[in-house]
């Protein structure tokens, strides 16, 4: 039985994916410009869950002043947990990327997410040379109280260009944990671990 097809021809003097078909296990996509993806989570008291990746999200050039974007908001509730572990994003030559990530929680829920930007391969001569890349994770309490504000903001300007000012670092990441059920992996890290009041912390490396 046929799971998948895909159809290109001539349309405009282009070539155009005419007919697309695929079902599980197989899937395929043909990625547009300023794709935009927005997606809900609601974890139950008491219950667990992980969210990852099959591979990086690849952030392909932009054209014009599109921008590619993805929301997620999700709410964990009492004595749950949700683990966040996607693998790293990735931006091409003059790509445009924009993630938000909002996270309702109560005092006794639990939270781990991992945030990573990685530079591209270094042969394909595109190191840190995406137009824009913002990130910003948001994590409130009852009452829309703010435990943890961050926002990661990359973008090309008159200051110097990404990899001037990221010189040598190959990979941007945040690692953030919460709750009873992750406590024992901050105890067990080798690094230093501190306990904050509520930050707002905006990283441009200007």
């Amino acid at each position: 039985m046929e799971t998948g097809k895909v159809v290109v021809e001539r349309v405009g003097g282009k070539s155009t994916v005419t007919r697309c078909f695929s079902k599980y296990p197989l899937k395929i996509i043909v990625p547009n410009k300023g794709d935009s993806i927005s997606c809900y989570i609601s974890i139950g008291d008491s219950c667990s869950a992980v969210l990852t990746t099959q591979s990086s999200t690849k952030v392909y050039k932009s054209i014009g002043s599109k921008c590619s974007e993805q929301i997620l908001e999700a709410t964990v509730g009492r004595d749950a947990l949700l683990v966040i572990i996607p693998d790293p994003v990735t931006c091409f030559s003059t790509a445009k990327y924009y993630q938000m990530q909002i996270f309702r929680v109560f005092p006794e829920s639990s939270l781990l997410i991992v945030d990573e930007l990685l530079v591209v391969s270094h042969e394909r001569g595109e190191k840190w040379d995406f137009s824009l890349y913002k990130s910003t994770n948001c994590i409130f309490l009852e009452g829309n109280e703010p435990l943890f504000l961050d926002m990661i903001l990359l973008e090309q300007g008159s200051q110097g260009s990404i990899a001037e000012r990221l010189q040598d670092y190959q990979v941007i990441a945040m690692i953030v944990l919460w709750g009873a059920k992750v406590e024992a992996l901050s105890e067990s890290n080798p690094g230093r671990c501190e306990e904050n009041d509520v930050s707002a912390i905006p990283h441009s490396f200007d």
